[in-house]
């Protein structure tokens, strides 16, 4: 017996080749400076910069993630943590 799976998986295909779309790559690119320099920040003060914030450099830009995981074991207070790769509050 053969499943049909026709069509499934297209629009998970579609938006993960949109994230990884020249403009898209420009896009992030072009918000990192201003995003790192808030978590940079949020790291030397300890104010939470927001979980929204967090969660919108989190699946924004990947090249953030690193940056987000360790300022999040910096401040455990806060109450946000990354698990099985993504952010919970």
């Amino acid at each position: 017996m053969k499943a049909d799976h026709k069509g499934e998986g297209s629009a998970v295909s579609t938006l993960n080749s949109e994230k990884w779309s020249h403009e898209a790559i420009v896009a992030r690119s072009n918000m990192r400076p201003e995003r790192m320099q808030k978590l940079k920040v949020a790291a030397n003060s300890g104010q939470n910069p927001g979980f929204d914030f967090l969660q919108q450099c989190w699946n924004g830009d990947p090249a953030l993630q690193i940056v987000i995981k360790k300022v999040l074991v910096k401040f455990p207070q806060w109450g946000i943590a990354c698990v099985d790769g993504a952010l919970v509050d």
